[in-house]
């Protein structure tokens, strides 16, 4: 027999009450939250592009048993403004400012999830003297072809409810003192701005960096994927490619491993953390 449990984000947002800490000054800006007050930091990048950060919450807070967690909303998206471009520098540039803004001084970790995982690259090459570490998950294949992006299309904005489907290993007491393994399926709803703010930040990524300049990010990585459903999952080639890199498979994950078994990926982050906190 399957268990069925369903989070709905606006629901947790509501009952949790995820106060806004502030915007950052210059345009776009960004709004952005706080959870915790340990010495190192680490910036929650979510997916879309255009998906508001909330539906990484809870999960993600456990991250604040080693480190301050900063979330914020990308340009175009949840509470931050919108923009008349979303190409990836624009982004690297507003994480840019947010590091320097709420961590100056300091070097940072990223938690990147899907999109946010490719930000996080991004920013490590163009910035790596404000990273010291990185934990992916969700990743998919490299697009960077230092080519060139021309907008030519320019599809509306919308908001559109998208729902994330992970699997949940769980095991449950039966008779004589034996125990049984079964799947949970976990769900989370949540509401996307699709359009022109995921096309172009998805297109320009054309003219980042060909895949082999990968190479040149020496910052320590921890990389999860899943055993399910792996058509997106190019952890193999990053593999080749970061010097200093280590994998976690989890069992029944899939793209969103964090969701499958949190407290298993959890633990291994906060562990990360601290043993790159020098």
């Amino acid at each position: 027999m399957k268990y069925y449990a369903v989070l709905l984000l606006w629901f947790y947002s509501t009952l949790f009450g995820y106060g806004q800490d502030g915007f950052t000054e210059e345009p776009p800006r960004l709004a952005y939250w706080q959870v915790g007050q340990n010495k190192e930091t680490v910036i929650v990048l979510h997916g879309g592009p255009g998906a508001p950060h909330q539906y990484l919450r809870p999960e993600f807070d456990a991250l604040s048993k080693t480190a301050r967690v900063i979330y914020y909303d990308q340009r175009g998206c949840g509470k931050s403004d919108t923009s008349s471009s979303y190409i990836w520098q624009g982004h690297v540039n507003d994480l840019n400012r947010l590091v320097h803004t709420l961590a100056k001084d300091q070097k940072v970790f990223l938690a990147g999830s899907s999109w946010g995982s490719v930000l996080a690259i991004l920013y490590t090459y163009t910035h790596p003297e404000d990273i010291k570490g990185l934990i992916l998950s969700g990743t998919v294949p490299w697009y960077g072809d230092e080519g060139v992006y021309e907008r030519n299309y320019a599809p509306p904005t919308k908001i559109q409810k998208l729902t994330i489907i992970e699997k949940r290993l769980i095991t449950q007491p039966i008779t004589g003192g034996r125990t049984k393994t079964d799947t949970v399926k976990i769900t989370k709803e949540f509401e996307a701005y699709l359009g022109l703010p995921q096309y172009e930040a998805m297109m320009s990524r054309i003219t980042a960096p060909k895949a082999e300049r990968l190479t040149q990010i020496q910052v320590p990585i921890l990389l999860f994927n899943g055993t399910y459903d792996r058509r997106l999952d190019w952890v193999d080639e990053y593999v080749k490619l970061f010097p200093n890199v280590k994998v976690y498979t989890l069992s029944e994950a899939g793209h969103d491993a964090w969701l499958s078994n949190p407290d298993l990926f959890f633990s291994i982050s906060n562990e990360f953390i601290k043993n790159n906190s020098k």
